[in-house]
């Protein structure tokens, strides 16, 4: 999407045309850094290198932006590494020890949803909105890698089981961003990661 801004007529100078996607990726890079929940909406704005008029132009509204910039993160980094289990083989165990791995290494950056989600109460309602259809979509991705897991080992499950285990790995999953971001050292994050590695080997 692009928006002409008209310059001033008593100032010479060409309309501006602002690539909105181009902002919404720059405003994510600086959520990226930073977090996405409590931020001084001016500092967004700088790092995004347009005007507070332009912004409200664009999006109507800070919770707009950063519905924007959480759906812009979703199709690049969730769609793709955590939803496409359908096209490849991906194990709950492949995923704890891929996302372990890439915080350790500085692979991945701190998870933006994981963050978001333990913080959402500070969050406009659309953004709070968002973040919860992510929750879904991981959540229900998380279950079927399970029960592909158990049916593959020929094992029984109720639905409930499935529900509680996938919670547990969520909130796993979650606490090792948290640590990752709270400077916790390596052994501690693996000592954690081994502890979930466990349970989802005992299920």
């Amino acid at each position: 999407m692009f928006i002409k801004l008209t310059s001033n007529k008593n100032k010479p100078g060409r309309p501006v045309s602002i690539d909105k996607k181009a902002i919404t990726k720059k405003c994510l890079d600086f959520y990226l850094l930073n977090g996405i929940h409590n931020q001084s909406f001016n500092n967004v704005i700088k790092h995004a290198g347009v005007s507070k008029g332009s912004i409200y132009r664009l999006y109507g509204s800070e919770d707009n932006l950063q519905q924007s910039a959480l759906s812009e993160y979703y199709n690049i980094y969730i769609k793709d590494r955590l939803l496409n289990h359908k096209t490849k083989e991906v194990t709950l165990k492949s995923l704890i020890m891929d996302i372990t791995s890439g915080l350790i290494s500085n692979r991945y950056k701190v998870c933006l949803y994981h963050r978001s989600r333990m913080e959402k109460y500070k969050l406009g309602k659309l953004t709070k909105n968002f973040i919860t259809k992510i929750e879904v979509e991981i959540e229900e991705s998380y279950k079927q890698i399970l029960r592909k897991e158990l049916t593959k080992n020929k094992e029984k499950y109720d639905n409930n089981r499935v529900d509680e285990i996938v919670s547990f790995i969520l909130n796993g999953i979650t606490t090792l961003n948290l640590l990752k971001l709270n400077r916790s050292s390596h052994k501690f994050i693996l000592s954690y990661s081994n502890m979930l590695l466990k349970f989802v080997k005992n299920i």
